[in-house]
């Protein structure tokens, strides 16, 4: 009987022990709540700083949007310095197309002006279409009627055939006005520099040409 008590006791000493390390391998309430607690804080702290990386680079993609737009308006504006005065104007042809005078800058160019109750300027017509055949390369020749309506404009170009070049259309004589032209027929050189000349009266086709050599020559 003694033999058997002890075995029994020594049996539950076991049991006893084997619970209490059990036991000891678990974590306390306390220490999950720890590392809980430390896991939200690190998740906390990175969203943080995802969101100031966010927001420097929005903050540097703005600036730079910026300093490239007034790059754009200063660039804009020293072209538009660029071009002379008497070539910021905005028109349209006889054929009732737009015309913008800055187009006329950086290229040799030729202005013809004449109206259409002009006997000079109708006798000289052939002549201008002969010459603007025989252009050399790089210098332009243009039509600048004026003073009078488009219908009897146009009637001028149909009569005396020089709708073989552009016309632009100055219905007031502003843009006369603008190259200095006191009376027609005249011509203005244009030359790709960005000066000009305007010369006053009739030139035949040879008077032409050579003004355009001269042009070209620049």
């Amino acid at each position: 009987m003694i033999r058997k008590n002890r075995f029994v006791t020594t049996a539950v000493v076991g049991v006893a022990a084997l619970s209490l390390a059990a036991c000891a391998t678990e974590a306390e309430p306390g220490d999950e709540m720890s590392a809980t607690e430390d896991s939200m804080e690190a998740t906390a702290e990175a969203t943080h700083d995802a969101m100031e990386s966010e927001s420097s680079d929005d903050a540097m993609e703005d600036d730079s949007m910026e300093e490239d737009a007034m790059e754009d308006e200063g660039s804009d504006d020293a072209m538009a310095a660029d071009v002379p005065e008497e070539l910021q104007f905005t028109t349209v042809t006889l054929d009732g197309e737009e015309f913008n005078g800055e187009s006329l800058a950086g290229v040799d160019s030729i202005l013809w002006a004449w109206a259409s109750w002009c006997p000079t300027c109708q006798a000289e017509a052939p002549k201008v279409v002969a010459a603007n055949e025989q252009l050399p390369e790089g210098v332009t020749l243009y039509g600048l009627p004026g003073q009078a309506d488009i219908e009897s404009s146009q009637y001028f170009v149909d009569t005396y055939g020089v709708g073989s070049f552009d016309q632009i259309y100055d219905e007031d004589g502003s843009l006369w006005a603008n190259f200095g032209i006191a009376y027609q027929p005249a011509f203005v050189l244009i030359n790709d520099d960005g000066t000009f000349e305007t010369i006053g009266g009739s030139l035949d086709t040879d008077g032409i040409l050579e003004a355009a050599e001269e042009l070209a020559s620049k």
